[in-house]
């Protein structure tokens, strides 16, 4: 699970698969408090983050500074994972923490927290500088590699996030983080066997934990491993019913397999357990909806809805936006479609004009697979290729909705070169895509080589 970066700017809070913990449990001295209940407490905390049980950690966290109000980093800490619930209150510790006299801690804490205002203040340089420095000193602190390594995998930079993560497990071999992330850097990029490898490995490490079965079903289902993923992802949640990422990728597991009545179930299970999780869940009830429409082919009815609460309310680079889009350009509703695509260059352009462009780096893909299914079904075949084949160069395997997202975007580009009778190029293409999932492979054989319905020239 992605997040973004908090307004404190420390640390990079992940939700659900893709999420790598902050720190193993720290050796006592390492942490100023007076009061060794305190110190149990955070290390409590500390671990509820490590298995990425949020609401443990913010619990553990609250009680550390009842039992000590002037426990600096676990004031520090606490904010950061607040500022999703409570900016407010989030902001309050904040300033707190920006007041406390910091000759009194460690090193590690103080360079966290000069760090933390340097980023919320926007002084970039000044942050550059404080880590430069601090790793310089301290190379093999577990908890500055893995900051650094968070950052540079956010920055898209892979090849230096990868070393970094291996250099975190010579230097701490069980902080399982580290193999999570590396698995999904490794599936990003179709090292599926590699990152298979990564995920069992933490999965062997902590078997107990619900994250690394989570992590596994996002692979399974790229792979087109559908009972695999579904298996996994259940056991995700024995370990943890309230673990929300593994009742969304049950979700996603059965609808998959196109099993309609098995993603109901999944919703009613995970609403039973998770109320938090309210706008999320009204998210992929929407995407069932979506779905039963969808394999009817009721185009109809599909845009009929496209000014319903459900389509307005859903994130403009995701399947009910795509899927409507396709429905407009069925029933030959160019203005419709037109105005999907307005309204996602739209936020391309209000996120670039706010230097923000990474947090919609997957609307770029989205806009031109959409822009490509138009131009397809108007028999523009040459363009709509393109469209496909740039969206193909932006899209990875990264996590299950996205690797399925650019398996699918690569079938609607086999289906045009069909459609102007490159049969030897669409072949090849067609290989590489069962290779990683002879499923869906099938079921696009099942249909006649064909998604949109494009006719040979």
């Amino acid at each position: 699970m992605n997040r973004k970066y908090l307004w404190i700017g420390l640390v990079v809070v992940l939700v659900g698969a893709a999420a790598i913990s902050l720190v193993a449990l720290p050796n006592r001295q390492e942490w100023t408090t007076s009061s060794p209940a305190a110190l149990e407490e955070f290390e409590l905390a500390i671990d509820a983050r490590m298995k990425l049980y949020g609401t443990d950690a913010r619990a553990h966290f609250e009680r550390a500074l009842e039992l000590d109000p002037d426990f600096v980093f676990a004031k520090l800490l606490l904010a950061d994972m607040l500022e999703w619930y409570d900016p407010d209150r989030a902001k309050a510790l904040f300033n707190d923490v920006l007041s406390a006299d910091l000759d009194r801690l460690q090193q590690r804490e103080r360079f966290f927290i000069q760090l933390a205002e340097a980023r919320h203040e926007k002084r970039m340089a000044d942050a550059a500088r404080l880590i430069d420095e601090y790793y310089s000193k301290h190379p093999d602190d577990p908890w500055v590699i893995e900051f650094i390594a968070n950052q540079a995998f956010h920055r898209g930079e892979s090849e230096t996030a990868e070393r970094l993560f291996r250099r975190l497990l010579e230097v701490a071999p069980n902080w399982v983080g580290a193999y999570n992330q590396l698995g999904y850097i490794t599936m990003a990029q179709g090292r599926f066997a590699e990152a298979e490898e990564y995920f069992t490995s933490y999965r062997f490490i902590a078997p107990d934990q619900a994250n690394p079965h989570d992590s596994l079903g996002e692979l399974y289902m790229i792979q087109g491993r559908y009972d695999d993923a579904e298996t996994s992802v259940v056991r995700a949640i024995e370990i943890r019913p309230d673990f929300w990422a593994a009742h969304m990728h049950l979700v996603h597991a059965r609808l998959l397999r196109n099993d309609i009545a098995g993603a109901w179930d999944a919703i009613e299970s995970w609403e039973g357990v998770e109320e938090a999780m309210g706008r999320e869940i009204a998210s992929w009830r929407c995407v069932i909806e979506t779905v039963e429409l969808d394999l009817d082919q009721s185009w109809g009815e599909l845009l009929a809805n496209a000014d319903s609460k459900c389509v307005e309310k859903a994130y403009p680079a995701g399947y009910v936006t795509v899927t409507t889009h396709r429905a407009a350009c069925e029933m030959g509703d160019w203005e419709t479609a037109g105005a999907f695509e307005g309204r996602l260059e739209k936020q391309l352009e209000k996120a670039k004009d706010k230097g923000a462009e990474k947090s919609m780096s997957e609307a770029w893909p989205t806009l031109l697979h959409i822009q490509g299914v138009r131009l397809a079904l108007q028999g523009d075949l040459e363009n709509a290729e393109t469209k496909f084949r740039n969206a193909d160069a932006q899209l990875t395997y990264r996590e299950s909705v996205a690797g399925m997202f650019k398996l699918r975007n690569r079938l609607l580009l086999v289906e045009t070169m069909f459609a102007q009778g490159r049969d030897a190029e669409a072949h090849k293409l067609l290989a590489k895509v069962r290779s990683v999932n002879p499923a869906i492979v099938g079921e696009f054989e099942e249909n006649g080589l064909k998604s949109l319905g494009l006719e040979r020239r």
